[in-house]
C-alpha cells in the first residue's frame, strides 16, 4: 500500500494502542505516523519502544485531535491518507479492502470510512452519506488539502462534523464502506480521569456551539443559549453524581462560548487542561 499513510492521534494511549493495532502496525503494511499530543504518561517513549520503525511525532503541547491530525495531513505525501483513532481494531487486510473501495470509487469522493458500529456493517460496498466518524476518515489527500483539513479553532469534538460539512459544500461526497468494518472500543482511546472528563464535557459543550454558530446553523429554537439551558437542566435533575457533572462540564463549555472565550487560551494551550 505505497499509496496510503496511516495516521494515528495519540493521547495517553500507548496501551490500548498497541493492543488494538500493534500487529497491523508490526506488518507495515504502509507508512505510518503516530501525533503524540504530550501525552504526560510517557506515551510517545513507550510507542517508540513498541514500534522502532514508525515515526513517532511528540509534540510539546496537547492542541487536539484536529490540529495533531492536521499536522499529520500535510506530512503526507501519498494520494491517500487513513486517520484512526487508538482503539480501533482493524487488520492489514481490512485497511487494504477500504482502500480498494476508494481506488475504484470516480465519483470526487473526499472522504471514505468503514464502519465502525455492528449496525453499519450491513454489507454495501458504497453509500453517500453526510457524515462519518472521525475515529475512522480515509482522505483523498489533495481534495481535503484543498478543502482545508480540520478547523483548528476546535480543541475536540465536532471537528469531523465540521468537516463533513465543508466538504459536501466544496461538491465532494462523503462514502460509508458498510463492506468493510473497523471494531472501535469507543472511549478507551485513553485513561479517564474526573479532570479529563470535565475538559471532554466542556469542549462538547463549546464545540457544539462554535459549529452551529459557524456554519449558519442557528434557529430560534437550536442556538448556543437554548445549548446552555438544556445543559444546565440536565445538570440539575440528573440523579447520578456522574452524569450531573458531565452536564455541568457541557453547560460550562457553552457558557464560555457565549461568553467569546475560545476553545485554546492565548498560550495556546486547551481550555481546562488539567495539564
Amino acid at each position: 500500500m505505497n499509496d496510503l499513510t496511516l495516521i494515528i492521534v495519540s493521547f495517553n494511549s500507548a496501551s490500548v494502542l498497541t493492543e488494538c493495532l500493534g500487529n497491523t502496525l508490526r506488518s507495515r503494511p504502509c507508512r505510518t505516523l503516530i501525533i503524540d499530543n504530550a501525552s504526560p504518561d510517557g506515551s510517545a517513549a513507550k510507542l517508540r519502544e513498541h514500534f522502532p520503525d514508525i515515526e513517532v511525532l511528540a509534540l510539546d503541547k496537547n492542541i487536539g485531535y484536529g490540529r495533531a491530525a492536521n499536522i499529520g495531513l500535510r506530512k503526507t505525501e501519498t494520494p491517500y491518507a487513513l486517520l484512526l483513532n487508538p482503539d480501533l481494531i482493524a487488520t492489514a487486510e481490512d485497511i487494504r479492502n477500504l482502500l480498494s473501495r476508494a481506488r475504484g470509487d470516480t465519483s470526487g469522493t473526499a472522504i471514505w470510512a468503514p464502519a465502525t458500529a455492528l449496525t453499519d456493517a450491513t454489507g454495501e460496498p458504497l453509500q453517500s452519506v453526510k457524515w462519518v466518524s472521525g475515529s475512522a476518515m480515509l482522505f483523498d489527500v489533495e481534495r481535503i488539502k484543498r478543502i482545508g483539513l480540520f478547523d483548528e479553532n476546535i480543541f475536540l469534538f465536532s471537528e469531523e462534523t465540521d468537516l463533513c460539512e465543508r466538504t459536501l459544500a466544496a461538491g465532494h461526497s462523503i462514502k460509508l464502506c458498510r463492506d468493510v468494518y473497523f471494531n472501535h472500543l469507543v472511549g478507551q482511546a485513553s485513561l479517564p480521569s474526573p479532570a479529563i472528563n470535565y475538559m471532554k464535557g466542556w469542549h462538547f459543550g463549546w464545540s457544539q456551539c462554535y459549529r452551529m454558530t459557524k456554519n449558519g446553523h442557528c434557529t430560534l429554537f437550536r442556538n448556543p443559549r437554548r445549548k446552555w439551558l438544556v445543559y444546565r437542566l440536565h445538570s440539575l435533575i440528573s440523579t447520578a453524581s456522574r452524569k450531573r457533572m458531565k452536564w455541568k462540564a457541557k453547560a460550562d463549555g457553552a457558557a464560555a462560548f457565549i461568553r467569546g472565550e475560545k476553545a485554546f487560551t492565548a498560550n495556546g494551550s486547551p481550555q481546562m487542561s488539567p495539564f
